[in-house]
């Protein structure tokens, strides 16, 4: 787990309860799978946070603390390792999984939605990209009921079955950091925004320097093709014939092979601007063209820069 998600579990475990504390620990036990075994229901998870907020949320529950022998029992074993399992009793269970039910498709119980994430959640930050994505099992509505509570909130939410579960992706970065507003992830938010500044940054500044670095290829190949233009008119015997403006941009160009257009005609004894550098190579490769005969074999390109 990285710095952000223990950040992002660290601050779900210890945000504060919000009545009905019911509707946390429906979210909860609605997210997590689960086996019938007698008069029980087995849970699992392989988050011990989730385990850790839920025994707090239950702690807090006033209905709860009137009937102690509803708790969560846990169950420890050498194969569990870090998966954790408890048992609560069917009735119990049975009476949270109607809870949640009664809801309906539409009421944005946040309350519920943040037990749900906390079960069968994740936010991943890759490279590039920000994904957060919900597990709801396909058991009963839930998956449903929670996708029509996501929409009906606008937002935008990508769908796809898996094995036993039905997963539901948010992928816009300020669609995210609003799911993470309604259910109290200040702390999460701050670093996410945090993230995006930094990457916009970052994504501006290889722009400008993938701009300045094809700026520049541009440039030296233009001054490869007039050095070239410029040993053919010497191999003609014909420079010293030319009008001193050509001359003048010839003579400042061998002094200068890897300077820019713009560049090479502020060089000049009287500056010239870069589109009459542009215009006066045009005219030499014009006299090289005219002195191979026309045939154009010879031609650099007209307007090569």
């Amino acid at each position: 787990m990285d710095e952000k998600g223990r950040l992002l579990w660290d601050e779900w475990t210890a945000l504060p309860v919000v009545s009905p504390v019911e509707d946390e620990i429906a979210g909860i036990l609605d997210g997590l799978p689960y086996t019938r075994q007698g008069q029980d229901y087995l849970f699992k998870t392989n988050r011990l946070f989730t385990l850790r907020r839920l025994m707090h949320l239950w702690n807090e529950s006033t209905e709860l603390r009137k009937e102690p022998e509803t708790g969560i029992r846990l169950i420890y074993s050498k194969q569990q390792k870090n998966k954790p399992a408890f048992r609560v009793s069917a009735e119990t269970a049975e009476k949270f999984f109607a809870h949640s039910v009664a809801f309906g498709r539409r009421t944005r119980n946040w309350n519920w939605v943040r037990g749900l994430w906390g079960a069968c959640g994740a936010l991943y930050i890759p490279k590039t990209g920000y994904y957060l994505i919900l597990r709801p099992p396909l058991r009963g509505s839930v998956a449903d009921r929670l996708q029509s509570v996501l929409r009906s909130a606008n937002f935008t939410i990508g769908v796809r079955k898996r094995a036993q579960a039905k997963e539901l992706m948010i992928r816009d970065q300020q669609q995210i950091t609003t799911f993470l507003s309604r259910l109290g992830f200040v702390q999460t938010i701050l670093q996410l925004e945090e993230t995006a500044i930094y990457r916009q940054v970052r994504s501006h500044a290889n722009k400008l320097v993938n701009c300045d670095s094809a700026n520049i290829n541009k440039s030296l190949e233009a001054a490869q093709n007039q050095l070239a233009l410029i040993q053919q008119l010497e191999a003609e015997g014909v420079v010293e014939e030319l009008p001193d403006a050509l001359k003048e941009l010839i003579f400042a160009r061998k002094n200068n092979p890897s300077m820019s257009l713009k560049e090479l005609g502020q060089t000049l004894p009287r500056p010239i601007s870069k589109s009459t550098v542009e215009y006066r190579w045009r005219k030499l490769e014009s006299i090289l063209h005219n002195l191979m005969r026309g045939d154009g074999r010879y031609v650099l390109g007209k307007g090569r820069r």
